[in-house]
């Protein structure tokens, strides 16, 4: 009887180690699943963003502009030149009032901001869309290119053509 008992708790003991062994595997799997995921994530949705808005706003006028930039006098005289933030901006025309559609990187976020063309532009407006460290837009004739790190460190090269409208240099 004894020699019974002892090999049911055996075969139950081995079946809870083979238990904990599959549960932590498979949450290490999940874990890396998740990791890899989140770090694709944002440049699926830059390259979305960038796609979605050269798609929808392509009948205007595409420029990169420097905005919000500075310049600072240090106590020896010396000038420091801030260029601002670069911008990139969708010009268009509705019903004869002109609107920006603005996409640049501000405070770790790739943000988006459409006004009329009288509001000055602020770092601060627009909304957050996806956590960035760096967007360079870039443009070359009718291609459109941007480069884009992830908060990861990862650099992204996104390139959309510009069918409809124009790139100002």
């Amino acid at each position: 009887m004894r020699i019974q008992n002892v090999f049911i708790f055996l075969l139950l003991a081995v079946f809870a180690i083979c238990a904990i062994f599959l549960t932590a595997l498979t949450a290490q799997v999940y874990r890396n699943t998740v990791e890899v995921s989140e770090e694709n994530n944002a440049s699926r949705v830059a390259d979305a963003i960038l796609r979605g808005a050269a798609r929808s706003e392509d009948a205007g006028i595409v420029s990169i502009r420097y905005e919000g930039g500075s310049e600072t006098v240090e106590e020896d005289g010396a000038v420091i030149t801030d260029a601002g933030t670069t911008v990139l901006v969708f010009t268009n025309d509705y019903d004869g009032e002109i609107y920006l559609r603005r996409l640049f990187c501000a405070d770790g976020w790739l943000r988006e901001s459409f006004t009329a063309e009288d509001y000055a532009f602020s770092t601060d407006m627009g909304d957050a869309l996806v956590e960035i460290t760096s967007f360079e837009p870039e443009l070359d004739g009718h291609m459109l290119k941007a480069t884009v790190v992830t908060k990861e460190g990862r650099e992204e090269h996104i390139s959309v053509h510009l069918w409809a409208g124009g790139a100002e240099e």
